[in-house]
């Protein structure tokens, strides 16, 4: 098949996978010298990643009679699937003052442990040759870029955010890590989420509200059920098999903040994964596009509607199946700047937002007043490469809403 170049303004009506199955609505001096300060403490990585490395010891304060210099912390343990992270450096012993003995220098701070339990018994076969843990995450560095430009069809800059740095997972939440969920009762009014987590470290009130929990399913037989919305291309089966590696669909906005919250994470913010897909400032067309301002796109980069007759061709081959649903990071050419796989294609994904009006001005932003709909972004297998485009926001899903072509990824502080 060859390349797509976009060259043309798409408006007008959106088709594909949010128009592809029923939506479902749900409930809704001479003194004592100084004490030397702790190491630092480094960030925690993702899921399945390598813990970071301890910060530096504290350095001790000068003694007027022989101050102790600061103890770090141990080195960490690495959780499932993490390596070890390295113990920071000790700190500097103070100088003696006068008759004084010289302080001890602080031991390394406490290296930081990989968290998320998702993949604690699931096999490295994510990635482009199924060996990459489907719990990988990647750090996101800070920046600042336009939301409402992608040099194709929105070349406005009057929209500039600026995001702190995050943890978001390499790949969408898979069948498999989702199983491991629902096997310990998650996404269910037996057992939700704690008030308050799931928080934005940035953003007050952003965490879960107990209110929500009467949206989730009743029970774990309510929520399986829930997540078989469309006999042909629903990932999800009652016992393990063949999808494992696919992206989870048919979720709910509450089930996929709940399934972040339980494997140590969040849901991203709107303008976190609009970042993310654009590559920050260089603010890519698509998450791939090399370079910037380049709109081409094929099947090689993703899993979309390739054919106009709905012959998806996500995974090369005609006709639209559930194998057009492809296992996460098999398109490592659609990449995104810092790693990230399938971010446009696949399955949509939701994000902490509600729909409104871009908030500006942005730092750390989100939409948390409520609205009648949750953002979701990326496009999906059976979009067109309009909708798959990096500034391109869907604004049609409420938060108990299902569908074939939507799931999620989560995001993390790093």
């Amino acid at each position: 098949m060859p390349a797509i170049v976009l060259a043309l303004t798409v408006t007008g009506a959106t088709v594909g996978c949010g128009n592809s199955s029923t939506a479902t609505d749900g409930p809704a001096a001479g003194g004592t010298g100084g004490t030397g300060g702790t190491g630092g403490t480094a960030g925690s990585a993702g899921t399945g990643g390598t813990a970071g490395t301890g910060g530096k010891g504290g350095t001790a304060g000068s003694a007027g009679t022989g101050g102790t210099g600061g103890t770090g912390g141990t080195a960490g343990s690495a959780g499932t699937g993490g390596t070890a992270g390295t113990g920071g450096t000790g700190g500097t012993a103070g100088s003696a003052g006068t008759g004084g003995t010289a302080g001890t220098g602080g031991t390394g701070g406490t290296a930081g442990s990989a968290g998320g339990p998702s993949c604690k018994s699931l096999a490295a076969k994510c990635g482009p040759v199924g060996t990459a843990s489907c719990c990988e995450s990647a750090v996101v560095p800070e920046g600042t870029f336009y939301r409402s430009f992608d040099g194709v069809t929105y070349t406005d800059n009057s929209n500039p955010a600026t995001v702190s740095a995050f943890g978001l997972d390499t790949y969408e939440i898979t069948v498999g890590r989702f199983r491991a969920f629902v096997a310990e009762g998650g996404g269910t009014q037996a057992k939700p989420p704690a008030a308050g987590s799931g928080a934005n470290p940035k953003l007050a009130a952003s965490g879960w509200d107990a209110a929500w929990n009467a949206s989730l399913s009743a029970d774990t037989a309510a929520l399986k059920a829930a997540v078989k919305c469309n006999a042909k291309f629903q990932t999800w089966t009652d016992t393990a098999g063949n999808n494992e590696q696919r992206p989870i669909n048919c979720v709910n906005w509450f089930e996929a903040f709940a399934f972040c919250i339980w494997d140590g994470g969040r849901l991203p913010t709107e303008a976190e994964w609009n970042y993310a897909a654009s590559g920050g400032s260089e603010q890519r067309v698509y998450p791939w596009s090399s370079p910037p301002s380049s709109t081409t796109i094929d099947e090689a980069y993703a899993s979309y509607l390739v054919d106009a007759n709905k012959l998806c061709f996500g995974d090369g081959v005609a006709g639209c199946t559930l194998a057009d649903l492809i296992f996460a990071g098999t398109k490592p050419q659609g990449n995104g700047r810092w790693g990230h796989a399938d971010l446009e294609g696949n399955v949509q994904e939701w994000t902490l937002d509600w729909f409104a009006t871009y908030p500006t001005p942005c730092s750390d932003c989100a939409n948390l007043a409520a609205g009648s709909y949750r953002v979701v972004r990326g496009g999906c297998f059976d979009d067109i490469p309009s909708d798959l485009l990096s500034s391109h926001r869907f604004n049609y899903f409420s938060p108990s809403y299902r569908d074939n072509g939507l799931g999620a990824r989560c995001a993390r502080t790093p």
